[in-house]
């Protein structure tokens, strides 16, 4: 039987399966044919032979499958092939490589796998729960939803532009966002996920407010009144109360009291140590304990088998949470406006900023009081405060009365004269 036919759509519903499979070829263009498996399963397809004439190796094509691809389509493709072979391309393996990058693109990780993976490989292992957790958030509220179908290697700085843009009304959010995305990015070039220094985070942000607001000393006063009060009529627990006094005393982060455990006092050297915790080097903390922490400590009250200084009403860690609600009722009760950055941290940029006015101390004792170990972020801790600033001003003014009085006493002002006898 002649297996070499015009293929047309009469010739391919007419074929009928054999024993064995079978081509039925074109007659107008060579090496296009239509194969009939013994299933009754019928594709187009594209023969040809590599170079090196009859000792070079027959390659097939599969064009489409014959029952959802009609002729004409399939012949024009079969052009198409033989246009490749002719100008000297291997339509096969034209054909496996564009398969090739469709499959790897398909399977190309996306921004919310990468946004799992560095959640569970690097954040959870490297940082405190309560980072880890915030980042957590800000994922799955708004990364993921605004960029976790895209491919990784495929996002642009405008994609993260747009992003920022979008929710650039909560400026803090939005910040947080393009920070968390950054380092995603970072560890996706460490991860070999991207080109090493591709990260598109690199965009122009809003820049954000200092925290400018502070503390002053009749506040303090008032705000540790309120506590005691608070504390008298229950309407905070000891725990509570201490945790808040504690941070006045030691400026220590909020989560550094939380985490506090009888352990981690050393009261024969006089020094609180948390051996893994928030520091640039990643070694322990170390704080020295004031007399005034030390009376603190001395009149807390402790619990049979609770390990924290500071614990929940159940005994276990108190959460940061809490403590900043308790806070919050404090400031309230006080009248100390809860403006805009007056926190619960707050608490710690007055205790630096009374730290790094004392001339006393150099700049190293005073930072590590605080328990700074980078300049610039003791800087950024260093307000100026209020009354502080009123002093010098005034001072600054005495100095320059005085100076123009001493100028007046050294010799009579002359009036110079003016050119042209005028």
């Amino acid at each position: 039987m002649d297996n070499r036919t015009r293929l047309t759509k009469t010739a391919v519903d007419e074929a009928q399966p054999r024993a064995k499979e079978f081509v039925i070829w074109d007659t107008s263009i060579a090496g296009f044919g239509l194969r009939v498996r013994p299933t009754g399963g019928k594709s187009f397809i594209f023969t040809y032979r590599t170079a090196g004439g009859r000792s070079g190796r027959v390659q097939r094509v599969t064009i489409g499958n014959a029952a959802r691809m009609k002729v004409d389509p399939a012949r024009e493709r079969a052009k198409e092939l033989a246009g490749q072979y002719h100008g000297g391309v291997d339509p096969a393996a034209q054909a496996a490589a564009e398969k090739e990058e469709i499959v790897a693109d398909r399977n190309a990780p996306t921004i919310s796998s990468l946004l799992d993976r560095f959640l569970e490989d690097h954040a959870k292992a490297t940082l405190k729960e309560k980072t880890w957790s915030e980042y957590e958030r800000i994922i799955d509220k708004i990364l993921k939803p605004r960029l976790g179908d895209k491919k990784v290697a495929a996002v642009e700085p405008k994609d993260v532009s747009e992003m920022y843009q979008a929710i650039r009304a909560k400026p803090t959010q939005a910040a947080l966002a393009v920070r968390v995305l950054s380092s995603a990015m970072t560890m996706a070039e460490e991860w070999g996920l991207r080109q090493a220094g591709s990260n598109p985070c690199r965009i122009k942000m809003k820049a954000s407010k200092r925290r400018e607001r502070l503390f002053s000393d009749a506040e303090v006063a008032r705000l540790m009144a309120t506590i005691d009060a608070h504390e008298a009529a229950n309407k905070m627990t000891k725990p509570v109360a201490l945790a808040l006094r504690l941070l006045f005393s030691t400026g220590c982060r909020a989560g550094e009291i939380c985490d506090l455990r009888w352990s981690n006092i050393d009261a024969d050297e006089g020094w609180f140590v948390w051996d893994d915790h928030k520091t640039d080097d990643g070694g322990a903390l170390r704080k020295a304990i004031t007399p005034e922490a030390v009376k603190l400590l001395e009149g807390a009250e402790r619990f049979e088998d609770v390990e924290y200084v500071c614990p929940s009403p159940a005994g276990k860690r108190l959460r940061v949470e809490t403590l900043e609600a308790a806070f919050e009722r404090v400031m309230k009760a006080a009248h100390v406006p809860a403006n805009t950055n007056a926190t619960l941290h707050l608490i710690r940029h007055w205790f630096a900023t009374k730290t790094y006015s004392d001339t006393s101390n150099p700049l190293h004792v005073q930072m590590a009081i605080v328990g700074h170990k980078s300049v610039a972020t003791a800087m950024r801790y260093a307000h100026v405060a209020q009354e502080q600033l009123k002093r010098a001003a005034q001072q600054a003014e005495k100095k320059r009365i005085a100076a123009i009085k001493a100028g007046e006493r050294r010799g009579k002002v002359v009036r110079l004269p003016v050119v042209g006898g005028r």
